[in-house]
């Protein structure tokens, strides 16, 4: 590692989110920083803000394993289902899908099969261990 050596860690300092302040990387005696810091401050405060907005959208009743995978869901989706000037609920839109999807995944419910294709595509990548097993009516009567 000739040449680059680290300040500090990358960040530093508590709290729930594990932020603090950045600290400046020295490659080849030149110190990046500035903009550079500037910028990924702007982006974890970026993220911090998206997660508390988040927040708020959390049921009582969701374990955090559920909340976790649905606010990564919501959070994905954000910035396509923000609420236009007049209205017109996109966002609740947004909030709708993430519980059929959630309802889906974790509790066992059926829909429609056209909606069920898009929350599925929209919840592409999104990683959830130990999911549940269900069987349903129609498998249980075949047995």
């Amino acid at each position: 590692m000739s040449g680059r050596q680290w300040a500090g860690p990358a960040l530093s300092g508590g709290g729930r989110h594990g932020g603090g302040r950045v600290r400046l990387l020295a490659v080849e005696g030149a110190m990046v920083g500035g903009e550079a810091a500037a910028a990924v401050e702007e982006l974890i405060s970026g993220v911090r803000r998206a997660t508390d907005f988040a927040e708020q959208f959390r049921s009582y009743s969701e374990s955090e394993k559920q909340w976790k995978a649905r606010m990564e869901f919501i959070l994905r989706h954000l910035p396509d289902y923000r609420d236009p000037p007049d209205g017109g609920g996109r966002l609740d839109q947004l909030l709708s899908l993430s519980m059929v999807w959630a309802n889906h995944l974790f509790l066992g419910c059926s829909y429609n099969k056209d909606l069920l294709d898009k929350v599925m595509e929209m919840a592409d990548g999104i990683e959830v261990e130990d999911l549940p097993q269900f069987t349903t009516r129609s498998e249980l009567m075949k047995r």
